[in-house]
């Protein structure tokens, strides 16, 4: 017997309005077609999908995650998306340790079996 490893994805959608969805999209296909997925938002971002689709939205699968990293802005901004500036500097200072840090300490995918 030799062991396979599952494709691992690690989708990190641009935090701003219109790219999370596509981007989420694009990571339900992969999945479909064997990829364990790993779905990676900012903490705010994370909070408007539950708000939006309900806590369900997000408790994903065993092959199928969701893990989030600071964007740096303002928590109380109800509006932090649509300030374009000021959430591509704030990402840009803000994202890249977490993000390291996040794809560092995964788990690689389940091993499978092949006879």
């Amino acid at each position: 017997m030799s062991s396979i490893s599952k494709a691992h994805a690690v989708c990190v959608p641009f935090p701003a309005q219109g790219h999370v969805s596509p981007m989420l999209k694009l990571a339900k296909l992969l999945h479909h077609n064997g990829f364990f997925i790993t779905f990676v938002n900012t903490d705010y971002n994370h909070r408007r999908l539950i708000n939006s689709r309900g806590p369900a939205a997000v408790a994903g699968l065993p092959d199928f995650r969701f893990a989030t990293i600071p964007d740096g802005m303002p928590p109380s901004d109800a509006d932090s998306t649509q300030d374009f500036p000021s959430l591509c500097l704030s990402t840009s200072t803000t994202c890249l340790e977490p993000l390291c840090d996040l794809i560092q300490s995964l788990t690689p995918p389940a091993t499978g079996r092949r006879r």
